[in-house]
């Protein structure tokens, strides 16, 4: 007859936990977009448009001269029409074959033969096409047929983006040259003092900005996922408290038992506090076995819905997953010593009222 109402407790104490493994894995996702966002589609930190005045070289030039720039990516990007669509889409070829751009890929694998590239999310759903497949699509009135190999993470233009190398643009257009080029930084790099010192090194030919970040505008939901936190442990703490209540209960009908066999109110005690900290330990066990996946799995549909692609999903670290299992555990353990000493201490004419 426990045996049910044991699962039905671990399963009510759970769901609070499996939310919290969400709630922290989407502030793990938007904290890594700023963290790393070499590793969320963002390689680089500033973009730079140069006057027609200043050559492919020369301005090469004074963007790596900066010390705080690693590396400077020639491209362009121009609006496209495929075929069935009235909307454009963005074309990019960016870096060349010899020095080519480090693309945030999540499938298949990088453009670096002539004629292939990567689409983002947007783009593969908008044309219903696949990594592997050809499409056709017109600049102008120049036609451009590119090869699919790889699936990247676009947190631009809704993911209607598909990115080439800036050789592959030129082998059907001998004359482009490049309009923009992209900058990574070495780590630690303050980019608004990079952009600055750029501005002031250009003397009026280089436009220069910071790349935007999607997390930007997602920071203010961090005051929401913590107030949610604190709902769900509020949430988990009266269930831990009725679980407690529910077990004492149940172990004052065996206290003329441990009595009898020689255990002493410690030891009863004891009994009590393992039975909750065990059924706290089967709930943290359980939300993480399933909230992980389900965490990945919304984030991911959110991901793949805004255009941005799956594959943008973190979860926490193991430490904090780690800290949070064992608060929870050696919280309930806590909070059920009390109780259960009480308990123990009953006289025995209590003992045989509450059991009749």
């Amino acid at each position: 007859t426990r045996r049910p109402r044991s699962l039905g407790a671990v399963g009510r104490l759970a769901l609070p936990l499996l939310l919290i493994v969400v709630a922290l894995s989407a502030w793990t996702t938007i904290d890594r977009f700023h963290s790393s966002p070499e590793r969320m589609g963002l390689p680089t930190a500033l973009g730079v448009r140069a006057d027609t005045s200043l050559g492919d070289l020369a301005t090469r030039a004074l963007l790596e001269r900066d010390p705080q720039v690693a590396a400077a990516y020639p491209g362009v990007e121009v609006a496209a029409l495929v075929p069935g669509q009235t909307a454009t889409i963005a074309l990019r070829g960016l870096g060349t074959h010899r020095e080519p751009y480090p693309f945030t890929l999540a499938e298949g694998r990088a453009a670096r033969g002539p004629d292939e590239a990567v689409a983002g999310q947007g783009l593969l759903d908008l044309l219903h096409v696949r990594v592997g497949d050809w499409v056709r699509m017109t600049v102008g009135d120049q036609p451009q047929i590119l090869h699919i190999v790889g699936r990247s993470i676009e947190p631009e233009n809704a993911g209607r983006v598909i990115s080439t190398s800036l050789d592959t643009l030129r082998a059907n257009d001998p004359d482009l040259r490049p309009s923009l080029y992209q900058l990574r930084l070495h780590p630690g790099a303050d980019p608004d003092a990079v952009a600055a010192r750029l501005a002031t090194a250009g003397r009026g030919h280089l436009d220069v900005h910071t790349v935007a970040n999607p997390a930007d505008g997602l920071s203010p939901l961090r005051a929401v996922v913590l107030g949610l936190i604190a709902i769900l442990a509020l949430i988990g703490l009266i269930e831990l408290l009725t679980a407690i209540g529910g077990t004492v209960r149940e172990g004052e009908r065996d206290l003329l038992a441990l009595k009898a066999i020689g255990l002493s109110p410690r030891q009863i005690t004891a009994v009590t506090v393992t039975a909750t900290a065990g059924t706290a330990l089967g709930a943290v066990l359980l939300a993480m076995a399933v909230g992980l996946p389900l965490a990945h799995w919304l984030i991911d549909a959110q991901g793949r819905s805004s255009g941005i692609g799956a594959g943008i999903a973190q979860g926490p670290s193991p430490v904090l997953l780690l800290l949070l299992g064992t608060a929870a555990v050696l919280g309930a353990a806590a909070l059920a010593a009390l109780p259960a000493a009480r308990a123990a201490r009953h006289r025995l004419a209590d003992t045989l009222s509450a059991v009749a």
